[in-house]
């Protein structure tokens, strides 16, 4: 008895898995408004009452299909930095791997995640499961920017993650020559780095240098 119990909520979690990755696809594909739960079912091969069974709302359905995109995400991102800091000798160094990475799509962004964080600012509703998803990643980020000296590790993570998010929406709305998008993501990555490693009354002096004039 215990054993077909188990077996049964096996299957049931891999038909809600198969559902909330289905909406996420559909997201992807054609937008928040093509996430019902008749589309849903059928995009998962599942019957058409499949949805409605485990997400009382389409809303219902959309927060945990973000949710459990970034879980997954989560994990991925969480690898990659540990990978990215294992023997790097310096943070320019790790600026450069972690360009690397990003430009190779390795951190797993989707236009559908994107395509959440537009409905946020439209939607109210959306919004907590959207902050979540925000405060996840820079949590993520944090420990690898405090082994780097960074003293408001939690801080320099929004920023990072924000830039991360800013470089790969533009990545996939308008994609560049490879050797272009090495470059500037770099060096964004890296001046980043060493915006929050820098001494505060230092990085003030550097910033405070006249501008050069400039050239007609």
């Amino acid at each position: 008895m215990t054993g077909s119990r188990g077996k049964q909520q096996a299957r049931s979690r891999e038909r809600r898995e198969l559902l909330l990755r289905a909406a996420m696809q559909l997201i992807c594909d054609s937008g928040v408004k093509a996430v019902t739960h008749r589309a849903v079912s059928a995009s998962a091969g599942l019957p058409q009452a499949a949805a409605g069974y485990y997400f009382a709302t389409s809303e219902e359905l959309i927060a945990e299909a973000l949710r459990f995109h970034i879980h997954e995400r989560i994990e991925i991102v969480q690898v990659l930095l540990a990978d990215v800091v294992r023997g790097a000798k310096s943070v320019l160094d790790i600026g450069e791997r972690l360009t690397n990475a990003l430009v190779a799509g390795k951190f797993g962004v989707t236009v559908a995640q994107y395509e959440l964080y537009m409905e946020a600012a439209r939607n109210p509703a959306m919004r907590t499961v959207v902050d979540e998803a925000m405060s996840a990643f820079e949590a993520s980020a944090a420990p690898l920017l405090a082994s780097l000296g960074v003293a408001d590790s939690r801080q320099a993570a929004k920023a990072f993650m924000a830039l991360l998010d800013g470089l790969a929406l533009h990545r996939l709305a308008n994609p560049q020559p490879t050797e272009a998008d090495l470059e500037l993501t770099n060096r964004s990555i890296q001046g980043l780095f060493l915006a929050f490693v820098t001494d505060p009354g230092e990085l003030r002096r550097q910033t405070s240098l006249p501008i050069p004039d400039a050239k007609p």
